[in-house]
């Protein structure tokens, strides 16, 4: 395992994006070229979205103390999304279309059998 004490990323443990089916994408209202706002590319679709206190635009004492009018002034957040690929949300769909349809095409032969053998 590769430890950074640096609070920094160690590039050694990152993948290739176009592997990844699922996405934690941390949205802080600002994008560049090394950190894009992936919630708002096509190709990703959000499963699951949380708030995410962004220290860096807060007011220090309203991040420690809540102080119901000031910290709702002074408490900027951010959003985590856990992203799922649109592609494999498309895939997933096609496979339950055709379970259904080989669970509705056993069971019209099911019933032509019974059918069948009721009439003997």
């Amino acid at each position: 395992a590769v430890v950074s004490t640096q609070s920094t990323g160690e590039s050694s443990v990152y993948v290739n994006i176009k592997q990844c089916d699922y996405l934690v994408d941390l949205d802080l209202g600002v994008e560049s070229p090394l950190e894009p706002r992936y919630n708002t590319k096509s190709g990703w679709t959000s499963v699951k979205s949380y708030p995410f206190l962004n220290a860096a635009k807060s007011k220090t004492i309203a991040r420690a103390f809540y102080i119901p009018s000031y910290s709702k002034k002074h408490v900027k957040f951010g959003t985590y999304h856990l992203l799922k690929r649109t592609r494999l949300i498309k895939q997933q769909e096609e496979e339950r279309e055709r379970l259904i349809k080989l669970q509705k095409y056993q069971e019209a032969k099911r019933i032509k059998q019974q059918h069948e053998n009721d009439e003997l």
